[in-house]
């Protein structure tokens, strides 16, 4: 709810924590709206008990600071309450620990399947007999490695055809064309 006061205490002076007379008169010029100026002053802003009217909403008077949620930071507990004597027993089971093969003196090398390792190869052995076959232009699409990506490769996969086919078909035409009126004008 927003509420036009006319509390003293809500008028703030400029680079003051005092409050100090509104700087403004309390009348407004001209005929419309409220008759009343001050500065806005929302009550949903004002938590009940920040002026400590309220002390029995404090955490310290609920005694909300429960022994079960004191030091909780989220991690599985190393260990259980003894309820006999009331302390915390580390058991070393419940101990989080890595176990990781020793690896020195190993040469390190990236994961690959074998399976991968098999189709890589018939992939090579297929591309060094399309090599053998065209050396100067092999298909892109089956060489391996793959050639680096580019826009003359991306063109030259899924346009470089139809291209050259409509190319061709255009040039023959005209030879064609040319062939027929060549022949009229030497029959003439």
């Amino acid at each position: 709810m927003v509420v036009r006061t006319l509390i003293p205490s809500h008028f703030k002076a400029p680079g003051s924590l005092y409050t100090a007379k509104a700087p403004w008169g309390f009348a407004k010029k001209g005929a419309k709206g409220l008759r009343k100026i001050g500065p806005l002053h929302y009550e949903s802003w004002k938590w009940p008990g920040q002026n400590r009217e309220f002390p029995e909403l404090s955490p310290k008077w609920q005694k909300n600071n429960t022994m079960e949620l004191r030091g909780y930071t989220g991690v599985q507990p190393t260990g259980y309450d003894d309820p006999n004597t009331g302390k915390f027993v580390h058991l070393p089971e419940m101990i989080p620990e890595l176990i990781v093969p020793d690896l020195t003196g190993f040469p390190l090398r990236p994961y690959v399947s074998y399976r991968t390792d098999i189709e890589i190869e018939k992939r090579i052995a297929n591309t060094d007999k399309i090599l053998a076959k065209n050396p100067k232009n092999p298909p892109i699409d089956k060489i391996w490695p793959p050639p680096p990506v580019d826009a003359k490769l991306l063109f030259d996969c899924f346009y470089a055809d139809e291209i050259k086919k409509k190319y061709f078909e255009t040039t023959t035409e005209k030879k064609k064309k040319s062939g027929f009126f060549a022949s009229l004008i030497k029959k003439n």
